[in-house]
Formats: C-alpha cells, sequence, structure tokens
C-alpha cells in the first residue's frame, strides 16, 4: 500500500500529534487502513468463513477508534474503498495471488496442528470484501456515523473532501496508513493513530514551507511531488529498475520538470524502461490529479480537480484509467452503501443477519469456562451442568471503553445506595421494635435480640452479594483472558 519507503523519507516533516488537537472538527477516516488492523485478530475465521462471532471483531476494533475520536468531540467521516480504477488492475491481481497462496500455506499449518504459524499466514491472506465493509456500515448507520463509500479510489475521495470547506462537508484532517495521501495531495495527513490517540502528522504546507530540511522540497509545487511519488513506484505504476525514491527526489529536484525527467530517464536507462512507461507515467500522475470521486452536494461523479482543456485530446477522448462513468443513480445508491461497488448489485441480506444462536454460544462459552474452572460435582460424582442464559448481542458495538468507566462507576453507586437503603431499613425497624410497650424486662430483652438478629441478616446478606459479585467479576476477567490468548 502506498508509495515504498515515501514515509521513511519524509520522516524530517512528520510530528507527534494527539487526535485531541482536532476537537471540534470533522476528520476524515480511510475505512480500510482500519478494517484491515482489525481483522488481524480475527483472521483465521475470516479465512475459513467461520459461524463464530469472533469473525466480527473487526467492527469492535473500528468502533473502538470511532468511540475515540467522538470522546474528544471529533467528527468522523468514514470513507470506503469502491470499485479498483483500471490502471491498479495488475497490483490488484498480484495482491490476491499473495493472498491465494498465503492461505494455502496457512492450511498447511493448520493441518499440522501449527496454529501460531498458521494465525500469521491467515493474516497476511485476509482480505477485506465489500461485505465486511457493508455489515460496518449497518453499525455506523445505526450509531448515525456519517460515511460514504467512494465509487473507486477512498484516497482520492478523502483528499478531496480534504480540500474543501468545512460548509461543503470538507475534513480538517485524515486517518490514515497509507502514503498515498501524500501524493493526492491531502494537505494533513495522520498515520499510525494507537488506540490512545496518538498518531504521527504530516502538513504538507509546512514541508513545501521548510527552509532548512533535508530533503529540500523548496522548489517542488504539488505536481512536482506527486510526479516524484509515480517514478518511485505507486499501485498504478512500478519504478524503473533501479528508480527509488531517494533517486527520484534527485532527478525531480535537478529538472523540476516532469517531461525532461523522463528523458533523462529514457537515456539512461535504455532498454529498462518500458516503451510505453512514458504514456504510463502520464496517466498514473493524472489519477493523483483527477482521479472520479462521489460529490457528495450534487450527489453525481466528477473529477477531484478540472480537467486541464486540452488533457482529453491528447488522450484521445479516453479517460475510463481515472475510473468510468457511472450512472447518478447507481453512484449515489453505492455512495450510501446500497449497493455493492464492486459488482454494482444489492447486497445477499441473508448474509448480513447477525448470529444469534444462543444455545449454541451458550454451549461454547460453557466448554470455555470448564477449560478454566472446574464444575462442581454432583451427588453422583458427575458434573452439574450450569445452563447460561444469554442476550442476542445488539446489533450497535457498546465498547466504548470511556462509557463502559462511567456505567462501572454508575453500578458502584447503586450497590453504595442500597446499602443505604438496607441501613435506612434497619433503623425503622429499630424504631418501630423500640416503640412497643414494654411490659417487662423480658420483652426487652426479647425486643434487643430481634434488632441483633436483623442487624447480623443484612450485614451478612450485603457480605454475600459483594462476596458473589467480586466473584463474578473474577470469572469474567479469567474468562476475557482466555478469549483474548484465543
Amino acid at each position: 500500500m502506498g508509495i515504498k519507503d515515501l514515509l521513511r523519507f519524509m520522516k524530517p516533516y512528520i510530528e507527534p500529534v494527539h487526535i485531541k488537537k482536532y476537537a471540534g472538527k470533522r476528520v476524515g477516516i480511510d475505512a480500510y487502513s482500519w478494517l484491515h488492523k482489525g481483522a488481524y485478530s480475527c483472521s483465521m475465521e475470516l479465512c475459513l468463513d467461520s459461524d463464530s462471532e469472533r469473525k466480527l471483531r473487526y467492527i469492535e476494533y473500528f468502533m473502538h477508534r470511532v468511540n475515540l475520536l467522538r470522546f474528544y468531540r471529533i467528527t468522523p467521516v468514514v470513507v470506503f474503498d469502491g470499485g479498483n480504477v483500471p490502471c491498479k488492475a495488475a497490483t490488484e491481481e498480484e495482491r490476491n495471488r499473495k493472498r491465494r497462496a498465503n492461505r494455502e500455506l496457512a492450511m498447511a499449518k493448520l493441518k499440522e496442528g501449527n496454529v501460531g504459524a498458521a494465525s500469521e499466514l491467515f493474516q497476511r491472506a485476509v482480505n477485506i470484501t465489500p461485505l465486511m465493509a457493508h455489515k460496518l456500515i449497518q453499525t455506523l448507520k445505526s450509531e448515525n456515523i456519517e460515511f460514504v463509500v467512494a465509487p473507486y479510489e477512498a484516497d482520492a475521495q478523502l483528499a478531496y473532501m480534504a480540500h474543501l470547506g468545512v460548509e461543503n462537508g470538507g475534513v480538517a484532517a485524515v486517518i490514515t496508513e497509507d502514503s498515498d495521501l501524500i501524493a493526492y495531495g491531502c494537505p494533513a495527513i495522520i498515520f499510525k493513530m494507537d488506540r490512545h490517540g496518538n498518531g504521527e502528522r504530516i502538513e504538507l504546507e509546512k514541508v513545501f514551507s521548510a527552509e532548512s530540511g533535508r530533503p529540500s522540497f523548496r522548489s517542488f509545487n504539488m505536481e512536482l511531488l506527486t510526479g516524484m511519488c509515480v517514478l518511485a513506484g505507486c499501485d498504478f505504476l512500478p519504478s524503473v529498475p533501479g528508480i527509488g525514491i531517494v533517486r527520484a527526489h534527485a532527478l525531480v529536484s535537478k529538472y523540476r520538470n516532469l517531461d525532461r525527467v523522463l528523458s533523462v530517464l529514457k537515456l539512461e536507462k535504455g532498454n529498462q524502461m518500458p516503451e510505453d512507461y512514458a504514456k504510463s507515467f502520464q496517466e498514473a500522475v493524472a489519477v493523483f490529479q483527477h482521479a472520479r470521486i462521489y460529490d457528495t452536494n450534487a450527489r453525481e461523479l466528477k473529477h477531484m480537480k478540472p480537467l486541464p482543456q486540452n488533457f482529453p485530446e491528447s488522450l484521445d477522448g479516453k479517460l475510463d484509467f481515472l475510473g468510468p462513468e457511472i450512472p447518478s443513480s447507481i453512484v449515489t445508491a453505492i455512495a450510501e452503501g446500497n449497493l455493492n461497488p464492486s459488482t454494482k448489485e444489492a447486497f445477499d441480506k441473508s448474509e448480513l443477519t447477525k448470529l444469534s444462536d444462543k444455545d449454541k454460544y451458550a454451549d461454547e462459552a460453557l466448554s470455555l469456562q470448564k477449560l478454566l474452572i472446574p464444575m462442581p460435582l454432583g451427588k453422583n460424582g458427575t458434573e452439574e451442568k450450569t445452563i447460561i442464559s444469554y442476550d442476542t448481542p445488539s446489533e450497535v458495538y457498546d465498547n466504548n471503553p470511556f462509557m463502559i468507566r462511567k456505567k462501572e462507576e454508575t453500578y458502584q453507586n447503586k450497590v453504595e445506595v442500597t446499602d443505604e437503603l438496607v441501613s435506612g431499613v434497619t433503623e425503622i425497624e429499630k424504631s418501630d421494635i423500640l416503640c412497643m410497650t414494654m411490659e417487662s424486662p423480658e420483652s426487652i430483652n426479647s425486643e434487643t435480640k430481634k434488632i441483633a438478629e436483623l442487624k447480623g441478616k443484612s450485614e451478612s446478606k450485603m457480605k454475600s452479594k459483594r462476596s458473589n459479585s467480586k466473584k463474578t467479576e473474577r470469572n469474567n476477567r479469567t474468562l476475557l483472558n482466555f478469549f483474548s490468548r484465543v
């Protein structure tokens, strides 16, 4: 993904940042970058198409980060990839080939019983599908999270939105793991955001204006920066042998003209440079500048930036490499998550049914619990079977760690209130008893004993409840630790 070694090359311009810096603002999210990271935790289940609910862990991962942004009063705008642009076909085919090979190796390791090696290979084999994205979209809809499915590249859609004003639905920054956003000219990009909101930011304005930075981009404009990225090799065009990011930067810095750079390369590389490289280079640069995106206001397909006047003629009017035309009604349905962006067809609703087999998952949980805590033996020496009841999981993942903290505090408050209520009832019982007519010393002693018994029962009851609560929490923690290891 992205331009090889670009982030390492531009490290002097990368600065640490916390997401709270964007409080009160809209921030774009490259959905597939988080989906890929989330899928690592359930890659085996996804690759094996398991019926286990663990297969949906990628949604939990994603929603944790969405909730983190909302906690810091940031409005998340999630952007999904759509179909592939034609010039990316070779790259996608190569990625699919590697995934298939890794899956075959993973299956072999699994048959050998080497689960650790198989899990690592499954992580390399996992593929994020439009159906997985669609399942996440259902959760985003239920949580009223803004999203859009791009007609083609999410990077192009995000870069376009980053140049819009806030009043037109723009975003102040983009969170991603893909360095392509630099080539697209996105003004502010946050990479490697962790679960606490810490990340690394690059701002292009600072890159172009830095006086003493090395490597220097003082003589660059956005077109030259994009050209440098394409020369170094990108998803749309592999680099000429021997040309990496350092050499590409040196050539563009020296000649400051992309046509001249191509001429020099032709002289230097000779037969190593493909005959059609210049044409492919021009198209790749054009994709980064003029790719087709979805205009959420006009609800139609358009170019990131308007095409130059003579641009279509220079390419014989063949512009499908920027993304083929799509009718407005279809591109809108794709953008709203109602059509598969690859097939342009509706999703199969039967595949979206959430797992809800209570008995099945109760039995699984019981089996896991037995591994951790031996079941009590019955009178005949056999294990007593405990029936565990589970509610159907909610469609919305309630996993905001900050909300959970509040719930725990609320629970503690409830326990304290209960203590006070029981204590209050005991005091009332005391006063009722003491107000009775005293007939003899024996009756007084009898009533005093009653008071002591009531107080003892109340305190015993509360201690029992607290003990059971702590025991339940310990069991839950043990189960959670087991799940995390699995």
